[in-house]
């Protein structure tokens, strides 16, 4: 078979000086024994001879068997590895090469084609990094001169030409071109087609590649067609499927024609064209209008045709599903029907102003009305309309959309993010809202706001008492009876649990005395009719609530400070008891923002070292200290001096009391070390919290600060207070049988005062209890007996339980409590609470005294 390399076409017949000394220059720097230069050509192994460098002449016609795989190598590198010589046959003259390593490196055109192969021969397998180099010179030095001459060729003008001319027709028609080389096999694409099929511009594309996108069915005959062509110079058309980039099917036409040279087809070219749309109007025309009337009439939304006077010329099958009307029998009516008679009677009057200024704010937008149905019902729609002109008339075309589903499911999210499903009141978040458009009107117009909290006494234990169910209906009866009595000046909202809120719909000023009586009525209304009698089970109760109200001016208020304020003034009013009342005025905020400020002070008063501890001694009989209270003492940086019975409930109000507490016990097991070292031993009495016993980790935190100081847990005594013990009875059992057990001692703090109950003493491991001074302030001149404290002190006698009075004040009470069998006794008759210095020096004297007397 006669082939055609294209590298021969390149060169010239004969010695070529530049590329002799080309291939010299390679050999001697490289150190090989012999470089060719090899044309080669996808359809065979054989490689004639071009160019050489070598001591022994070759033929004319020398030809180089490459093995096999070379082709595939030279696609994938510049330059191979050695390869045994021994793959390749040479020519006669050159048979000694067969015991040689050669190397291989590629020689492209400008299109990046591989035309030619560089061959040198080593006696050696392995380079040097050096005549790597040299060979990748070698080869870059003949590819620019190979490109050099193929760019002075006529064949590159002509090519140029007709690339040009392919793009043009590409760009003009959105039809790719393509073209097919016969001696070398490859094809060239323009970027149409490159689009078409989806593939990188870039990529190389052989027949294979090109009959990728082609169902396999179809790819003989794309074959025999260019076949044919090649062989008798016949051109073709073909109209086939193929499968575009997303793989989608699709149509196209392939058109081939011959270009011939020297009486033989060398390249064949045409044109490629998407022909999908035309296929598929072609294969629908005929039933188009059937087509159209299916898609409308299985739409969700009717579509509707009406001309200048309000017609209805066209409808789709929806309008029997939306109106309640067939569309035979609504063609001809007019779309009046269609509305409700406030719209209907105004709509001849905007169709007329429409016709006769081309100005309507419906026409190009989306909007909602109401609409009639045909058994009266109105409905949401909504509606789009456009005009259109038909045949010379002018028409409306609407689309309407039955959104009824959508309101109600908008309607039902609203009510369940704004509204309270037990009250159906406006909930916290309707009340923010409203709140801060309030506050906003307040401070523009210098005024005041007024809102009032009402929080339901003991709401738990109506829950407790007669379940969920009986909580729900107390709350729906408060929240009707609000809704009854109060006037459409305030708005009622659902708080927080057992909350409601109200809140004066405008502005008001604190200084109108009509307003105030006016909100001044309202509060004891609440009293009076909302929280009055109700049955439940049967039976009468009544459910009290404490109330809290504020004026705040407008400039100063935010949603979260209202807030504050309420539940402030909740707070004051539960002190007072069930049903109490507080109304915050202006200067009762300055209570408000110390709370505040204090709250917030915690953190910082821990890491500035604000705190610090007073001991206050607890005396036996005898007289002597046999324990000390540690008493916690804050000297604010900012307001001085705090007292514990004013930041105390404030940081119980939070976990900061824990973080406080746990300080505490630092310091009082810090101070028993002291004291172990100096030879003075004592207890310390701490106080601890219901949120210290609720913690995981209180007993290992204790068990952790005791190991770290050194101390004792019989040296540590634990105040609980007697409210704390019963409310969480379970809890604290294993928390102190388990403390117990490691020795600390836990003393009951005000006894008497809580939930007193003799089961728990019973159960638990107490060491001691604390008469409160409320019971010791009994104890007077009178001489008379004070049965509660001789109860308590006879009571843990019989369980072997020490008892600790506080807050004695004379040697009345002092000698009382004694002859009772008291048996530690504190109080500023005794002692009053001291520095940790004072409290070292008493030890120390009493150590001091004891010596003596035992001498």
């Amino acid at each position: 078979m006669n082939l055609s390399y294209s590298l021969q076409s390149y060169l010239p017949d004969g010695r070529d000086d530049v590329m002799s000394g080309i291939l010299d220059d390679a050999r001697k720097n490289t150190g090989a024994s012999l470089v060719l230069l090899l044309a080669t050509h996808h359809q065979t192994q054989r490689a004639p001879v071009m160019a050489y460098s070598c001591d022994t002449p070759l033929a004319d016609d020398a030809l180089v068997g490459l093995p096999g795989h070379c082709q595939t190598l030279l696609s994938l590198t510049t330059i191979t590895a050695p390869l045994s010589g021994d793959d390749f046959i040479w020519p006669a003259s050159l048979s000694d090469c067969r015991s040689d390593w050669i190397v291989l490196t590629r020689i492209t055109d400008a299109q990046d084609y591989v035309t030619g192969t560089l061959l040198f021969v080593f006696s050696r397998k392995t380079l040097s990094a050096i005549e790597s180099a040299y060979i990748d010179i070698a080869r870059q030095r003949l590819s620019l001169d190979i490109q050099s001459r193929l760019a002075r060729h006529p064949y590159a003008d002509r090519l140029t030409e007709k690339v040009q001319l392919l793009d043009e027709i590409g760009l003009i028609s959105k039809t790719g071109g393509w073209e097919y080389n016969v001696e070398c096999g490859r094809i060239t694409w323009t970027a149409e087609t490159y689009r078409l099929f989806g593939v990188e511009n870039t990529t190389d594309i052989t027949v294979h590649r090109a009959l990728a996108n082609f169902p396999k069915e179809v790819r003989n005959d794309v074959r025999n067609a260019l076949n044919e062509t090649v062989e008798k110079g016949s051109p073709f058309s073909l109209e086939l499927p193929f499968y575009d980039a997303s793989h989608s099917a699709r149509w196209v036409k392939v058109t081939g024609r011959a270009n011939m040279s020297a009486g033989k087809v060398n390249r064949v070219y045409g044109s490629i064209q998407d022909i999908t749309e035309q296929r598929r109007l072609s294969d629908t025309e005929h039933n188009y209008t059937t087509y159209l009337a299916a898609i409308l009439d299985n739409l969700n939304d009717a579509v509707l045709t009406i001309d200048e006077s309000g017609t209805v010329i066209t409808a789709n099958e929806a309008v029997d599903n939306i109106f309640g009307i067939s569309a035979d029998d609504l063609v001809g009516q007019d779309v009046t029907v269609l509305m409700p008679e406030n719209e209907a009677k105004h709509h001849a009057s905007y169709v007329q102003s429409y016709l006769e200024t081309g100005k309507a704010n419906i026409i190009g937008f989306g909007r909602e009305l109401v609409a009639m149905h045909r058994s009266g019902r109105k409905f949401p729609i909504e509606l789009s309309l456009s005009e259109v002109t038909l045949d010379g008339q002018r028409r409306v075309v609407g689309i309407v959309r039955d959104i009824t589903e959508r309101k109600e499911a908008t309607d039902h999210i609203l009510k369940v993010a704004y509204y309270d499903d037990i009250t159906s009141l406006p909930n916290m978040k309707s009340f923010e809202k409203d709140l801060r458009a309030l506050i906003e009107r307040a401070d523009s117009n210098n005024h005041d706001i007024y809102c009032c909290l009402l929080n339901l006494d003991n709401f738990s234990q109506y829950n407790l008492s007669f379940g969920k169910a009986t909580g729900d209906y107390i709350l729906q009866v408060i929240a009707g009876r609000l809704r009854r009595n109060l006037s459409s000046r305030f708005n009622v909202y659902r708080g927080v649990a057992d909350q409601f809120i109200i809140l004066h719909a405008e502005p008001v000023l604190e200084t109108d005395k009509t307003i105030t009586e006016m909100l001044n009525t309202m509060e004891w209304m609440l009293y009076n009719d909302v929280l009055s009698e109700m049955t439940l089970h049967g039976h009468s109760h009544v459910v009290t609530s404490s109330i809290s109200s504020a004026h705040i001016h407008g400039s100063t208020a935010s949603y979260e400070k209202v807030i504050g304020i309420l539940e402030f003034g909740k707070k004051r009013a539960k002190a007072q008891g069930h049903g109490g009342r507080v109304s915050l005025e202006r200067s009762a905020f300055e209570d408000y923002e110390r709370h505040n400020y204090i709250s917030q002070s915690f953190n910082r008063a821990l890491t500035d070292n604000e705190f610090y501890l007073v001991l206050q001694p607890q005396y036996d009989g005898k007289g002597g200290v046999v324990s000390s209270e540690a008493l916690l003492r804050w000297n604010h940086c900012a307001i001085g001096a705090i007292s514990p019975a004013e930041f105390i409930p404030i940081a119980e109000e939070s976990d900061a009391v824990v973080e406080i507490g746990y300080w505490v016990v630092n310091e009082a097991c810090k101070l028993l070390h002291e004291c172990r070292q100096q030879g003075l031993p004592t207890r310390i009495a701490v106080n601890i919290s219901g949120r210290h016993i609720a913690r995981a980790d209180f007993s290992d935190r204790l068990l952790e600060t005791t190991r770290q100081w050194g101390v004792s847990p019989h040296e540590l005594v634990m105040e609980i207070t007697e409210t704390t013990l019963v409310k969480s009875i379970d809890l604290v059992r294993k928390r102190i049988e388990k403390l117990s057990n490691l020795g600390f001692a836990f003393s009951i703090d005000d006894f008497g005062t809580g939930y007193s109950s003799l089961s728990y003493l019973k159960e638990l491991p107490i060491s001691e209890l604390k008469i409160d001074r409320y019971f010791v302030d009994e104890i007077n001149f009178s001489g008379e007996d004070v049965p509660i404290v001789d109860t308590i002190v006879e009571m843990a006698s019989a369980m072997k339980i020490r008892t600790v009075a506080e807050g004695i004040e004379n040697e009345i009470q002092m000698s009382y409590l004694k002859k009772r069998g008291c048996d530690i006794f504190q109080g500023f008759f005794l002692a009053r609470p001291m520095p940790v210095e004072k409290w070292l020096e008493l030890l120390k004297n009493q150590k001091s005294n004891d010596n003596s007397s035992a001498k």
